[in-house]
């Protein structure tokens, strides 16, 4: 993991290449997936999130918007009401489906299948089955508990 340090002037410091960086630098990281922590000098807590968050302020404040208002205002909100790590869990499981998915990197044309509310979609180590043979396996899935209910109702009888 790369440390990059913070110092008072603003200046960001990566302590693998000792050289200054700019926030660029940083989302290149992230685009080529390192692993980095940035550390504030003067107090030597992790300040990650706060660089993080000051790069989408940059592209919010240039134009781009990365953050609809109406989620930033939800975040506010489950901030305000101690609701915090409940939506962060939400966030993140989301976010980790999407990732497997590769929808960061290959965008939306799996859009359609992807399940925001089931966490491990994707996580499994089977080859991908035809579409054809997922819906019958799904209708087969479907079938077995119908006659499972079925049953149920049967034996209250």
């Amino acid at each position: 993991m790369i440390e990059i340090k913070k110092y008072s002037n603003r200046r960001l410091y990566n302590t693998e290449t000792s050289a200054y960086i700019t926030l660029d630098d940083i989302v290149a990281l992230i685009k080529k997936e390192v692993d980095f922590k940035v550390i504030d000098v003067d107090t030597q807590s992790d300040i990650t999130s706060s660089i993080l968050t000051q790069i989408i302020l940059e592209k919010e404040n240039a134009g781009i918007n990365l953050i609809p208002a109406h989620i930033l205002k939800q975040i506010i909100l489950f901030n305000e009401n101690k609701k915090n790590n409940m939506m962060f869990d939400f966030l993140t499981n989301t976010m980790n489906s999407a990732n497997t998915n590769n929808i960061f990197t290959k965008g939306f044309p799996n859009f359609m299948d992807f399940n925001f509310f089931n966490p491990t979609q994707g996580t499994s180590t089977k080859a991908p089955q035809p579409k054809e043979d997922k819906n019958i396996d799904e209708l087969m899935t479907q079938i077995d508990k119908l006659k499972k209910e079925v049953q149920e109702i049967k034996n209250q009888k």
